[in-house]
């Protein structure tokens, strides 16, 4: 019998686990200590129930999920600490033969600046390839990112995608009428910056900041900011930001503190988990740095998100 019950308790396994904490010290955010512990930020904050927006107290214990609950932090492939490029419209490879378009199904998370870097294309081309009039997609959508080598691109018809319904503002006249004017402007139609001797006057995004800030609570940091190559906005003043804190789509207010300019840019993702990046608050498009008149590859500026 003694020698059953010792049988017995030498196969039962035994493990000894314990749930892993981290104490939240000064300046630590949900980017810092997902980067000590190989967790995405947005993970870290649902595991532990967080809004990821609130952010995170001094003092504060927050639980650390195993790697199986969790996913890695991103690695995004940015230039950076490179000289500012000149506009230059990139050639269109012509082939022949028979059209043979790849696809893409989008993921949870994903946004069109991190499947351009994925399939090497750009945003503007996988826009074009699929009748895009914006930067939003929708989980499970089937997106074309680029074409086989003997594929001829302009030959092939985008896949039609169902665009998000227009947002629309309506402005009522305050004082009671007989009849009530009111004006319908819809948000999501493209109107095209007018540039200036002294650039695009802040940028196509610099309207929809208004709104966004006019409804939802902004913050305010200042730091240094990082430039990544981008051939978008040289022409039309769209201008994008890397930001490990607003969220992806939101607009940004960046002002130069050296010449007191100021550009409004849309958040692509976070910033690349990358050592030349830990010191800085905001990553933005070299279009952007060329109106804010930034003549090196990093500046001090602050922003408002």
């Amino acid at each position: 019998m003694k020698r059953i019950l010792i049988w017995f308790l030498l196969s039962m396994p035994f493990v000894a686990s314990a749930q892993k904490t981290h104490t939240v010290a000064a300046k630590e955010s949900f980017y810092s200590i997902g980067r000590l512990y190989n967790v995405h930020p947005r993970d870290l904050a649902t595991y532990n129930n967080i809004d990821f927006e609130k952010g995170l107290s001094i003092g504060q214990v927050i639980k650390i999920p195993p790697a199986s609950k969790a996913a890695p932090m991103p690695d995004v492939p940015v230039q950076t600490n490179t000289p500012l490029p000149v506009a230059k419209e990139q050639p269109t490879k012509k082939t022949t033969g028979a059209t043979s378009p790849i696809y893409h199904t989008v993921a949870p998370k994903e946004g069109l600046y991190g499947i351009s870097k994925k399939y090497n294309a750009s945003i503007e081309d996988i826009k074009k390839w699929n009748s895009l009039s914006s930067d939003a997609l929708s989980i499970g959508m089937n997106i074309i990112v680029g074409y086989s080598e003997d594929a001829a691109p302009v030959a092939v018809k985008p896949v039609p995608q169902k665009a998000p319904e227009p947002k629309k503002e309506v402005e009522v006249n305050e004082e009671p009428k007989p009849s009530v004017t009111t004006t319908v402007t819809p948000i999501s139609k493209e109107v095209p910056a007018q540039k200036t001797n002294n650039g695009f006057n802040g940028g196509f995004f610099k309207p929809y900041f208004t709104k966004q800030a006019a409804t939802e609570q902004n913050n305010k940091d200042e730091g240094t900011a990082g430039i990544f190559k981008s051939m978008s906005g040289w022409e039309d003043g769209k201008y994008y930001c890397l930001h490990n804190t607003a969220p992806a789509g939101s607009f940004v207010k960046i002002t130069h503190k050296g010449t007191n300019k100021v550009v409004y840019a849309k958040v692509l993702d976070l910033m690349p988990n990358l050592s030349q990046n830990t010191s800085l608050v905001i990553q933005i498009s070299s279009a952007a740095a060329a109106e804010l008149g930034v003549t090196g590859t990093s500046f001090d500026c602050e922003i408002v998100y």
